[in-house]
């Protein structure tokens, strides 16, 4: 199989690629690394992943809250673009720091693909959530967001090759990320 991160490997082999490290990955095996290759091309290409979670980010935002009509679509866009964007950034100095910064464009493309594990269960728990009472709704709602944290951890501790108390300060600076980001959106449209 050629590597995933070579110039000449289409774009569409390097996402299907990707795709299979999400799967693995979203299985908590290791493995999936092996398709979210140590390159700087893997990495900017795996950026892919938030066009293929594009949808089920709009179908949450638009079951979860009124945020998508009272904010307007392209500020929710903005906010979407940012979340994708400004933890990448902020990570390149926290891999840096922990010595693992040959391993930051490994980092990012598995966490880019981890996220379409994330969306996928936050999507269903959206779903199938509101068809449940309203007990068993909620655990729904936080098994999918327990899962996708753990992932997120799992990812950070396996590509970065950290400690498992490491990781969760790298979950600990997304999630504070992503909730100064959703306050903003929140703030701009109110």
């Amino acid at each position: 199989m050629p590597r995933l991160s070579e110039s000449r490997v289409s774009l569409e082999v390097q996402i299907l690629g990707g795709l299979r490290a999400a799967v693995l990955l979203a299985q908590g095996k290791e493995g999936g690394l092996r398709f979210a290759h140590l390159s700087m091309e893997g990495a900017v290409r795996s950026f892919w992943a938030g066009a293929i979670c594009l949808v089920p980010f709009l179908l949450i935002r638009a079951q979860g809250s009124d945020a998508l009509v009272h904010a307007g679509l392209p500020l929710e866009l903005v906010g979407y673009l940012l979340g994708w964007v400004v933890f990448p950034l902020a990570s390149v100095s926290m891999v840096d720091a922990s010595g693992r910064g040959p391993l930051w464009p490994l980092f990012i493309a598995a966490w880019n693909w981890a996220n379409l594990a994330q969306y996928a269960a936050l999507l269903a728990a959206t779903v199938f959530g509101p068809l449940l009472p309203s007990g068993l709704s909620a655990g729904l709602t936080l098994a999918a967001f327990g899962y996708a944290v753990w992932v997120e951890w799992f990812v950070a501790k396996s590509a970065l090759r950290i400690t498992g108390l490491r990781a969760g300060l790298f979950v600990l600076a997304d999630m504070t990320i992503g909730l100064f980001i959703a306050s903003l959106v929140q703030r701009l449209a109110g």
